[in-house]
């Protein structure tokens, strides 16, 4: 299979980037030890990691391999110029590693599956000693003594097992002290990082968020702490003793705090709190304001005190970059797309309105109507941005009806999202994943939701009230929902479920189809997979031949025809499943062309490009050619396909891409 895919890889397309927009959550920035001499810097964010090789000006996806999006903690290797070494941390996706500066990424042999990595620390001696410390949310510290290969919990002594910060001493080899901060307070290791005990650092326990030693620590002894929500501490006797020092600090809430390299002579340091950036120039006795976004994280690097580059990671707004050691910023964006989109729509009458809406999990619904070349917010009336589900009436193009589905119900808009009202008081606080529209909605009204209480909820009247189908799937996940294209006439919708195998210990996809608008359930098929992303590609001939396909995990399935005993009772349908993505990709759209009961093709969106099946879906290609950000996240073809032949594909951050399919 895969032979056959490389062998049909050629084509005549071209993606081309349509709509790049830059910005998103930077969680985390990190920088080269030798910055002076590489300036390679690594952003990142909610939505992957990027790296920039010019000291933050320029930024390029950096993820090939990477299992999880959401980076909270990288860490370089002290001679990263010399053995290219990066880890990162992820949020549910455990360690990876790339010893090739970011170019590949792989998983380490982490102690627990999907666990949540918030911190990462390398010793200053790490190329001979191999020592890594991870600090994770409820699973405390974990150490690792050869490079990352293997791990194991080191927690003796240490009361919370909420880590959210770690610091490695610069005087590592001779005083073995590693800090930890968590969410009921600071801990100091003597030994480490192999036993740990609490350290008072004032009256209360407070949440430590952030960590920082002097790059003179053997000679000054200095080290900072920045909370939650009391601001920043200090010591400058090794721990011994703390004070408050805020003054001129008008957040107490301190995500991130660096230190000039040259801290010693210039006394510099930056704090990143949920008001922006704060600079002080006399080791944190007095702060001033530099830049006025909410800030989650901030570097500080450079040879000399007055052109020392800083660069912060904003909550939305990407990043800021600084060439005078933090006194004026600016947006240095290029190339870094960090937004969590989720979902995209195209208008049925896009050939003349040219309108596309996306849903994200950070910034809401936006609109384009020139295509995907620029695009604006419409969310006016919306309670949150995290919008998880948007979808959109079959006859949009007149009546402008949007339907959006989130932690607090669901809203509709029939002015092209301009304006959303709350429907349906039934669902009002009910937190909504999935919706979906009948493709018969102007005469039939017809909407179903899944909620995150494992539901499905049905609509027949627009969305004003709901009730629950008469079968429910009990103790299951509700990951898909889809209507089948000639609902009207067949009233067939389609489930996907998940859920987890104890004795097992693998999860367990379920595809159903629920008859009479769901009342009556029938599993079709499972399929073995931690993966919990299922979507549904449903031809218009579905009504004709009961074909559709289901992507799950790196295959695409689709049923074969009923096989017939000799006693001609028909057998159970089996399924084909198609490999797609790498082993460990994922099928996360499908798309299917309108005109298939002729040109039998549709389209797979993956972690790893889009592919495209002319067959039917028993064989496919790569359709990779000029497409830079290959993690796709949504997919839609034009309304007009069969003519037009445009698809399009929004990438892991935000950027939209097209396609011509010649």
């Amino acid at each position: 299979m895969e032979t056959l895919r490389r062998l049909e890889a050629s084509h005549t397309g071209h993606w081309e980037l349509v709509g790049p927009r830059t910005g998103g959550t930077v969680s985390v920035v990190a920088a080269s030890p030798q910055f002076d001499q590489d300036q390679t810097v690594f952003a990142g964010t909610l939505a992957g990691l990027y790296r920039s090789t010019d000291g933050g000006v320029h930024w390029q996806a950096s993820g090939h391999g990477l299992s999880s999006p959401f980076i909270d903690a990288i860490a370089l290797s002290p001679k990263f110029n010399k053995d290219q070494i990066v880890f990162v941390g992820t949020r549910q996706g455990g360690v990876l590693k790339s010893a090739d500066g970011g170019d590949t990424w792989f998983p380490v042999d982490f102690w627990s599956q999907g666990a949540s990595v918030t911190a990462l620390a390398l010793t200053p001696t790490f190329d001979a000693d191999g020592l890594v410390l991870a600090g994770t949310e409820g699973g405390g510290v974990l150490r690792s003594t050869n490079g990352g290969r293997t791990w194991n919990p080191s927690n003796f002594g240490l009361l919370d097992l909420s880590v959210l910060a770690l610091a490695i001493s610069p005087s590592f080899s001779v005083d073995q002290t590693v800090l930890a901060g968590t969410a009921a307070g600071l801990y100091r290791s003597p030994n480490a990082g192999r036993a740990w005990r609490g350290v008072d650092i004032g009256d209360e326990d407070y949440v430590i968020q952030s960590l920082a030693f002097s790059p003179s620590y053997a000679t000054d002894r200095t080290i900072f702490v920045g909370t939650e929500a009391n601001g920043v501490f200090r010591s400058t006797n090794g721990g011994s003793s703390w004070q408050a020092i805020n003054e001129g600090l008008s957040d107490l809430s301190v995500n991130w705090l660096a230190l000039s390299p040259n801290f010693a002579h210039d006394r510099t340091l930056l704090a990143a709190t949920s008001e922006g950036v704060f600079r002080s120039t006399d080791a944190g006795d007095h702060w001033t304001q530099v830049t006025n976004a909410s800030a989650m994280s901030v570097i500080l690097t450079g040879a000399t005190r007055d052109d020392a580059v800083a660069l912060a990671g904003q909550a939305q707004g990407g990043l800021v970059r600084s060439t005078d050691s933090g006194q004026s910023w600016y947006l240095s964006n290029e190339g870094l797309s960090g937004r969590l989109v989720v979902g995209l729509l195209v208008s049925p009458g896009f050939a003349k309105d040219k309108t596309m809406l996306t849903t994200s999990l950070d910034q809401g619904v936006e609109r384009s109507r020139d295509g995907g070349v620029t695009w604006e917010s419409v969310n006016e009336g919306l309670p949150t941005l995290q919008i998880p589900a948007l979808a959109m009436s079959p006859n949009f193009a007149s009546d402008q009806t949007l339907f959006a589905g989130c932690a607090d119900g669901v809203f509709r808009s029939v002015n092209a999202g301009d304006t959303w009202e709350r429907i349906g008081a039934d669902l009002e606080g009910v937190d909504v994943r999935f919706l979906a529209v009948s493709p018969g909605y102007p005469s039939d009204g017809t909407l179903l939701v899944a909620t995150g209480a494992n539901q499905i909820m049905r609509s027949t009247d627009g969305g004003e009230h709901w009730e629950e189908p008469k079968q429910r799937i009990a103790d299951e996940e509700v990951i898909a929902l889809a209507f089948s294209p000639g609902f009207v006439q067949d009233r067939v919708i389609f489930v996907g479920t998940y859920s987890f195998d104890q004795r097992q210990g693998t999860g367990i996809i379920g595809v159903w189809r629920g008859d009479e608008a769901g009342d009556k359930l029938t599993c079709q098929t499972t399929y073995r997979s931690n993966n919990r992303w299922l979507t549904f590609g449903i031809p218009p001939t579905f009504g004709g031949t009961g074909m559709f396909f289901v992507g799950i995990h790196n295959a695409v399935l689709r049923p074969m025809l009923p096989s017939t005993s000799a006693e001609g009772f028909s057998r159970r349908r089996v399924w084909k499943a198609e490999p797609v993505a790498p082993v460990n990709g994922s099928v996360v759209a499908l798309a299917v062309s309108p005109g298939y009961a002729e040109d039998r093709v549709l389209f797979a969106a993956t972690s790893d490009g889009v592919y495209k099946s002319s067959t039917g879906g028993m064989n496919w290609r790569p359709l990779d050619n000029g497409l830079k950000q290959k993690s796709i996240v949504a997919l839609a073809l034009s309304p007009n396909f069969v003519e037009d032949r445009e698809v399009f594909a929004v990438a892991l951050g935000g950027d939209l891409w097209r396609f011509l399919d010649r």
